[in-house]
Parts: structure tokens; C-alpha cells; sequence
């Protein structure tokens, strides 16, 4: 069929008005779709609905569903992400491109405490923004994978982040007085409100004490209310009714007159800190088809041993490192010593031996990087005249990518076998083989270990081939010393136990982590150690004992001289037996928190908490003659 020209210019118009009629029509829908993203109303609402979205896929990183929490907990985090978002519109007189870097921000925050968590078990603190370096350090050593609320949390911030592209661009904003004044009044409300929560307000009531476990925290109050609240425990503040006179009495009860001076050399003296050792069996029975520590079991003769509490679990292996060399506790010290508070010389448990006969050089040894948790600095700073690390190992035969223990301890047989006539051996070791992450199935063990009681994961099983394996080195090492003329005191302890996967805690202890009551997780946090000789030394089972007393006891031991600090330690030990961030056991065994109101247990934890702030921080006023020996 032939169409007439008469037809196809009547064709010709309809389409055209069709055309029109739409074009207009979408012009229309676009004025319509500017004028309401433009209102003030909808961009309120659209900020305070964002604000919300954000901490809801916040939480998806941390598999928590915001259906958990409390109106009051969600409406807390909301108004600090509202208020930081807030700060950032006001700082660019837009909702537009604030908000985008907003939810990139929260992204990347997410993500990395999804990774963090996998590896650790709990998320990011406040206190870890201080070990950045030393995180980076060792993050490139683990295999990560996601599950599907990683996916739906990054494909939820990526709509948001794509929707954000329909809010309208406010051209020329920095000109305009009216848009300026709102920006700064914008700004300034929520400098007031961070100023406010930072301050002794009820916004974090039952919140920022909460550190005996981080991850409980996160997942009670939300990532956002809990990192914040941690925010504000990073100084140290003067304890109430603080004064140098009152240290001052309290020490000088342990005036005395000093062990008198040996007539046989000083025993060389090896300190230990094993990464990671822990006995799985103080969480409940753990068979496996061959003993684990058969060596470090058989240990009875010239020895002490027991477990110690730690203040730390799965990670911050610097912290119990200063508990050990310092005698003091983290239950008084909220961040990380070698990073944030030790910024001049101290005296320690190492500048005391130096000054007894015989102890010419201290060396420290840790088989990795110098720089992590700052440890370069620290050291000399406690009175370490040497420090080897990594580069001062070949490492031919790495465990896993790590120098190995067995490889540790011959560098501590070659010290002894170099050191200086007549001179008595001082190292503090810490070592690596042990630290997570357990994912390494290229890694072939000669002696591999499995649980046999129960289904676990090839993590758990390499964690424990890998103690094994610290046992068999430990039997090396103590062999080595036992054949040796000199007296030799050496002295273990893990740092910290691992974070294991929460099907491990289930099978072991009945239920996951975070249905722990406090004393089952008190358990995460006990790890073993010895103090052995060889020669004789009364043979001794430690019921409980905290990390910041352990030198004190081993001084004791080998009959070294004490400080009237030691003194006072090895006296409080008796009356609070342990003593760490997590709480506190008087000497019947029962575990109290530091808020608890007990007359005689409350001033025996102040007087300490005066003593450790006057020589951690009144530095002017220290008074070294009760921290250091022969003063």
C-alpha cells in the first residue's frame, strides 16, 4: 500500500506532537523531581534517612542486624554519624558531594573491620588507630575471603552512593552570606555536640568502660557509639586524692635492706614471650592424636610454674611485653605504653638488672619488624642496649613465612656462647612462628596435630602443630641450658592466646563468644609460664598470677635484688592475686570488676593506680628511689 503525501504529513504532525508532548512531559518530571530534591524538607529528610541507611550497612559488615539493638542505642549512633555528616555538609555548603564521601567512608571502615574481625575477632578500636603502621605490617600475611553480608553491605553503599547523584548542585554556595552562615552554624553544632558526648554526660553510660572485650561491645552498642566512646579513654587521667607524699608512704612500707651481694656469678637470665602460646585445655577438653606439649608437661623438676592472666586476646602482644617489664597493669591503661605513653627513659625491670653484678648488656630479640608497636624506640628507652630483629636472622627455614622458634632459640644459644668472660646473659625474646593468621594449608608439618573429640577447621588444627612445634623447640633450648656450667634461670610465657573460629568455642565451651558470661571469658585470656633453673630452685604451682607480677616473682626466684617497687608488688600479689584490664581476683579466687565497691579491695586497687601514675606519669616527681635498686 502506497502512502500519499497528504497522509504522511498528517503522520508527520502527530508525531511531532507526540514527540513534544513527551519532551515536555519529561521536562515537567525533571522540574518536578528538581523543585522536591531542592526543598528544604526533603533534603532534611533525605540526610536523616542516609545517616540511618549508613549505619544500618555499617552493621551488615559487622553481620549485626540493627533489629538487635535498642531504639535508644541506634538513635545514638545515628546522631554521631548525623553530626559527622553534618559537619562535612557544612564544610562544603552541599548535601551532594558530602555525603558521597561520607558513605565511601563508611565503606572503607566497614570493609576493614570485616577483615580485621576475620583475623582477630573483634573490630577496630580507637586504640589501634596508634598501631596503623604495625596493623599494615603484618595484614598482607592473611587469606581473606566474604560472605554475603559484605556483598550486601558494599551493594547497598553503592546505591546510596549512586542515588546521592539526584541531589541538586548548589553552584556559587561560597558567595552567598545566607548559605555561609547556615554552613558554619551547621559546622558549629556539631563541633557542641562532639563536645558535649566527649564530656561527662550520659551519652556513653555503661559504654566506654566496657573493654574487657571489644567485640561484645561492638556488637551491644554498635560499631559507631562504641568506638566513639572508646575515643575518650586514651589519656590517663590523675587519679583522685593523688599526691607524691602518699606514694611516697605507700612504698616506703617495702624499705629494707637488699638480698646481699652473691659471691657466685648472677645467673644468665632468658625471658621468653612465646606469640600466641596458649593451652587450649583451660577452655575445655581438647584430645588430639598426639600429646602437644609433652616436653613443656614433663617440666617439674628446678621449676615454677602455673597460668597468668593476660590483658589482651588475639592480638596487642606489645601490651603484655610492658605488664612484664614494667610491673605495671593495663587495668590503669587504656592505650598502647610503647606507643602512646613512653616517650623518655624509665626505669624498669631491665635497668635494674644492669645494675647488678654481672648483667653488662640487655638485648632484646623479636624476629620481625623493628618498627612494629614502635618497639625501635622503646626499647632503649627500658634500658635495652641491643635490639635484633628480622634482618638479623637468615631465616632458611621459615614456619609458614615466619623465622621459627627453634631458629629464635639458636640466636639465644649464640649470644650465650659470644658473650663477654665472666658476664651474665640478659635477653627478652619475643618471638613469631606462632601469630595468626592459621590459614597456611601450603605449609607441611612433620608432627601435625588434629583434634580427634570433635569437627574442627584446618585453622585450629595448624594453631596446635605449630605449639607443637614451639614444644619441641622449647625442649632444644632448655637441653641446650641444662648442659651448660653457668646458673641459667629462663623464664616463659605466651602473650596472648588466639582468636579461633567461633565453632571452635561452641564445641568447646557450649556457645559462642558472645554469649560468654565474664568468667567463661576470663578463660580467653589465661596463658601458661614458667620460671625454670638449672640448678635448684624450690619446685612451685602458681594458683593465679597476673603478667604485671611475673618479674617480680622471677626476681624472687633467682635471688636477684628488688626494688621497693618489686616489694610491693609480690605483697599486693598476695591480696589481689591477679590484677589485669579485664578485672580483678582477690586471693579467694573470686573475680570482681573495678566498679564494684569493696572498702579493703578498692584501696588496695587505688593505692596501686596512685604508685603506677606516679611512675608511668608524675615523671618531675618520681621519686627512683623506690623504682630503681641502690638509690
Amino acid at each position: 500500500m502506497t502512502t500519499t503525501p497528504a497522509a504522511e504529513e498528517v503522520s508527520g504532525i502527530s508525531s511531532g506532537k507526540i514527540s513534544d508532548h513527551h519532551n515536555r512531559f519529561q521536562n515537567a518530571s525533571a522540574d518536578f523531581l528538581k523543585r522536591v530534591c531542592g526543598s528544604v524538607l526533603f533534603q532534611v529528610i533525605f540526610f536523616l534517612v542516609f545517616s540511618f541507611l549508613e549505619f544500618v550497612t555499617l552493621e551488615l559488615f559487622f553481620k549485626v542486624s540493627v533489629l538487635d539493638y535498642s531504639f535508644v542505642i541506634i538513635l545514638k549512633n545515628v546522631l554521631i554519624i548525623a553530626f559527622l555528616n553534618l559537619f562535612l555538609v557544612g564544610l562544603f555548603h552541599s548535601l551532594k558531594l558530602p555525603l558521597m564521601i561520607s558513605v565511601l567512608l563508611f565503606t572503607l571502615i566497614g570493609a576493614a573491620n570485616y577483615f580485621v574481625i576475620a583475623f582477630r575477632g573483634y573490630g577496630i578500636v580507637f586504640l589501634d588507630l596508634y598501631a596503623v603502621k604495625t596493623a599494615a605490617g603484618v595484614a598482607g600475611g592473611y587469606n581473606y575471603s566474604v560472605e554475603w553480608h559484605f556483598i550486601a553491605a558494599v551493594v547497598t553503599n553503592l546505591i546510596l552512593f549512586m542515588i546521592c547523584f539526584l541531589l541538586p548542585k548548589r553552584k556559587h554556595a561560597y558567595r552567598n552570606p545566607r548559605f555561609m552562615l547556615i554552613s558554619l552554624l551547621g559546622m558549629a553544632a556539631s563541633a557542641l555536640f562532639f563536645f558535649w558526648i566527649g564530656s561527662d554526660t550520659i551519652f556513653f553510660r555503661n559504654v566506654s568502660h566496657l573493654t574487657w572485650d571489644h567485640n561484645i561491645g561492638m556488637n551491644k552498642y554498635g560499631y559507631v557509639l562504641y568506638f566513639t566512646a572508646n575515643g575518650g579513654k586514651v589519656t590517663v587521667k590523675k587519679p583522685s586524692g593523688y599526691s607524691v607524699e602518699k606514694v611516697d608512704c605507700i612504698l616506703s612500707r617495702y624499705e629494707e635492706s637488699d638480698v646481699p651481694e652473691r659471691t657466685t656469678q648472677n645467673p644468665n637470665l632468658i625471658i621468653i614471650m612465646n606469640e600466641s602460646f596458649a593451652d587450649l585445655n583451660v577452655l575445655g577438653r581438647v584430645a588430639t592424636n598426639k600429646e602437644v606439649f609433652s616436653f613443656y608437661n614433663s617440666l617439674t623438676e628446678n621449676t615454677i610454674k602455673g597460668y597468668a592472666e593476660s590483658s589482651v586476646y588475639g592480638g596487642y602482644t606489645a601490651n603484655s611485653e610492658f605488664e612484664f617489664l614494667t610491673g605495671c597493669t593495663k587495668a590503669y591503661l587504656p592505650g598502647n605504653p610503647y606507643l602512646q605513653y613512653l616517650d623518655d627513659y624509665i626505669p624498669s625491670l631491665i635497668t635494674n638488672l644492669k645494675k647488678q653484678a654481672g648483667y653488662r648488656e640487655a638485648v632484646a630479640v623479636h624476629p620481625y619488624y623493628p618498627s612494629g608497636y614502635n618497639r625501635n624506640r622503646a626499647y632503649p628507652l627500658l634500658g635495652f642496649d641491643k635490639f635484633l630483629s628480622l634482618e638479623d636472622f637468615a631465616n632458611d627455614d621459615p614456619v609458614r613465612k615466619f623465622v621459627g622458634d627453634l631458629e629464635n632459640y639458636k640466636k639465644i644459644e649464640e649470644l650465650f656462647e659470644q658473650k663477654e668472660e665472666g658476664s651474665s646473659l640478659c635477653v627478652f625474646n619475643v618471638t613469631m612462628q606462632n601469630h595468626s593468621s592459621y590459614d597456611d594449608l601450603s605449609y607441611k608439618f612433620e608432627n601435625p596435630i588434629s583434634v580427634m573429640n570433635f569437627s574442627t577447621t584446618a585453622s585450629v588444627n595448624q594453631y596446635l602443630s605449630l605449639l607443637k612445634m614451639s614444644d619441641d623447640a622449647l625442649k632444644q633450648l632448655i637441653t641446650y641450658f641444662n648442659n651448660v656450667d653457668e646458673p641459667t634461670v629462663i623464664v616463659f610465657f605466651g602473650d596472648h592466646q588466639p582468636h579461633l573460629p567461633d565453632g571452635f568455642y561452641k564445641e568447646v565451651m557450649g556457645q559462642v563468644p558472645e554469649l560468654f558470661t565474664r568468667e567463661q571469658m576470663m578463660q580467653k585470656y589465661v596463658v601458661p609460664f614458667f620460671i625454670w633453673a638449672n640448678y635448684d630452685i624450690p619446685e612451685q604451682e602458681v594458683g593465679r598470677v597476673s603478667l604485671n607480677y611475673l618479674s617480680s616473682l622471677m626476681l624472687q626466684t633467682a635471688g636477684l635484688k628488688l626494688s621497693n617497687f618489686n616489694r610491693y608488688l609480690l605483697d599486693l600479689h598476695k591480696k589481689l592475686p591477679s590484677v589485669s584490664a579485664n578485672g580483678y581476683y582477690d586471693s579467694e579466687g573470686k573475680l570482681h570488676d573495678y566498679s564494684e565497691e569493696d572498702t579493703e579491695n578498692q584501696r588496695l586497687l587505688e593505692e596501686y593506680e596512685m604508685v603506677q601514675y606516679h611512675y608511668l606519669f608524675d615523671r618531675e616527681n618520681r621519686l627512683e628511689k623506690h623504682f630503681t635498686i641502690g638509690q
